[in-house]
């Protein structure tokens, strides 16, 4: 087990963790949450962002293949005090979809959040629609699809979708360029290898990805997602 040789070591200070995050704190958040990750990365290919120094970095290679690939086996020698965050990446072929809450505020992408949820509620090619509080200042609603399809027709069908809804009279879709003030529902995740970050996993301010219950977001704060009782 690659337990961290200097565990008081702090890899995040800031707002939320005033006091800072320790390597040893982040090596006990991904042992608790051994199991649920190994489950949502099966058969993906990851990338990690690493801690060093005050930089953020991001590593894609495995030892073996090209890309990370985590298991039962390596989890604990690819998993250190210095892994701050996890991405998944997309397949070819998918059976999942996201739509990314791209909002400035944080009570605009709550209510972006809700009306993209309730309108993947009503997708009957869907079998399950769920939301992800991102770890930072939004949300994924993690669509599971009930049959699996080639990516770039999924993004195809995922923006006649919201544009047919007419929410583009509120925000915009998958529009490269920012508009000030509006609230864009990006759609970059869903391409071949492109990346979401992992439930369970922590972002870069060390906020847990974790689902979010719908009637639960209107009181949700960012602080709900700190881990550790810190």
């Amino acid at each position: 087990m690659s337990i961290p040789s200097n565990p008081d070591t702090i890899i995040v200070k800031n707002e939320f963790y005033p006091h800072g995050l320790r390597e040893i704190d982040l090596w006990d958040h991904y042992q608790k949450y051994k199991k649920e990750i190994l489950k949502e990365v099966q058969g993906r290919d990851l990338f990690f962002v690493l801690k060093v120094g005050d930089e953020g970095i991001v590593y894609r290679h495995g030892k073996i293949s090209k890309f990370i690939r985590l298991n039962e086996s390596n989890y604990d020698k690819l998993i250190s005090g210095r892994t701050l965050s996890i991405h998944s990446t997309m397949k070819r072929t998918e059976n999942i979809m996201i739509v990314d809450i791209d909002a400035m505020y944080f009570p605009a992408a709550k209510e972006a959040t809700m009306d993209v949820y309730n309108l993947m509620k009503t997708e009957d090619f869907i079998s399950n629609v769920s939301i992800r509080f991102t770890g930072k200042s939004s949300f994924h609603i993690f669509c599971n699809l009930k049959i699996k399809a080639n990516i770039d027709l999924i993004r195809k069908k995922l923006k006649d979708i919201l544009t047919g809804a007419d929410l583009s009279s509120s925000y915009t879709i998958d529009q490269i360029r920012k508009t000030p003030n509006v609230t864009n529902l990006d759609l970059s995740p869903d391409k071949f290898r492109g990346g979401f970050i992992t439930l369970g996993s922590l972002s870069l301010w060390g906020l847990k990805c974790m689902e979010v219950k719908p009637w639960d977001i209107s009181d949700f704060k960012k602080e709900d997602a700190k881990i550790g009782g810190l």
